[in-house]
């Protein structure tokens, strides 16, 4: 018996990194695993390595900036089971000085990054009703702190965190037992920190950034997928409109180098 044995989990944006190591693990742990992505080939191709391992899994092209395909996406996953979890994990990032992040570009990022989470949150608020569940929203250090070249990435970030102390304000208002909650990563190497930042190919980001980080290192897939287990887990039924930030100890103070002895 794992920690989500007779759940249903839907994780969108998984097709890879963060998205596909959170299926894997909560496919592990005894859930059947929806996994949606804008890369159909992508998800499908993850579903089937659950599968192949035993689990009940399926994947789909999912486009979370869509309200209808939202309405499909939850059909889909209701033929799982009744939705226990929702992992609101898709989302872009984008490093640009205020100067010339474009209107466009400042938009795209909210549709994805915000109106996205809006929208699973409220598809949520419908699947679970009365019986309840867990929303589990992916934001990021961005979304607690500003830094330069992030001005919309920053912006969605931010909104996540405070449409989840919403969504479990208003949830309790209602007295649906749906609880909800914020994971906020520091840096983790995955393919879009890798293409952003350099992450695990520049040596001078490594350099620069990894003496600040106490924990001595860039996170890891597995130490964010680790903290969704247990929000999606029945371990934290009283963790609701929590914040979990999990960077290495990044934020604790922007750690500097100790002073030469």
């Amino acid at each position: 018996m794992g920690r989500l044995s007779g759940k249903t989990a839907f994780i969108t944006g998984g097709a890879r990194g963060l998205g596909a190591e959170t299926a894997r693990l909560f496919a592990a742990e005894g859930a059947r695993v929806a996994v949606s992505d804008i890369d159909a080939e992508g998800a499908a191709a993850v579903a089937a390595e659950l599968s192949a391992g035993g689990a009940r899994a399926i994947g789909f092209g999912h486009d979370v900036t869509a309200e209808a395909g939202w309405a499909e996406a939850m059909e889909r996953v209701a033929a799982l089971g009744p939705l226990d979890v929702l992992v609101n994990n898709a989302g872009i990032l984008m490093v640009k000085l205020i100067a010339d992040t474009t209107l466009e570009d400042f938009r795209r990022m909210q549709a994805i990054n915000v109106e996205g989470v809006f929208l699973g949150i409220k598809a949520a608020f419908a699947a679970m009703g009365a019986r309840g569940g867990s929303i589990i929203n992916i934001s990021s250090v961005a979304g607690l702190m500003g830094s330069p070249g992030h001005i919309a990435y920053n912006a969605s970030k931010g909104a996540v965190r405070l449409m989840t102390k919403t969504a479990a304000v208003e949830a309790g208002a209602l007295g649906l037992p749906i609880r909800s909650n914020s994971i906020h990563p520091g840096i983790v190497a995955t393919d879009m920190t890798r293409v952003n930042y350099g992450v695990g190919v520049s040596n001078a980001i490594s350099e620069a950034v990894v003496p600040t980080i106490p924990a001595g290192r860039f996170g890891v897939t597995a130490d964010i997928s680790a903290a969704a287990l247990y929000l999606a887990s029945d371990e934290s039924l009283y963790v609701n409109g929590a914040e979990l930030v999990v960077d290495g100890g990044w934020m604790a103070g922007r750690m500097t180098r100790a002073p030469e002895q």
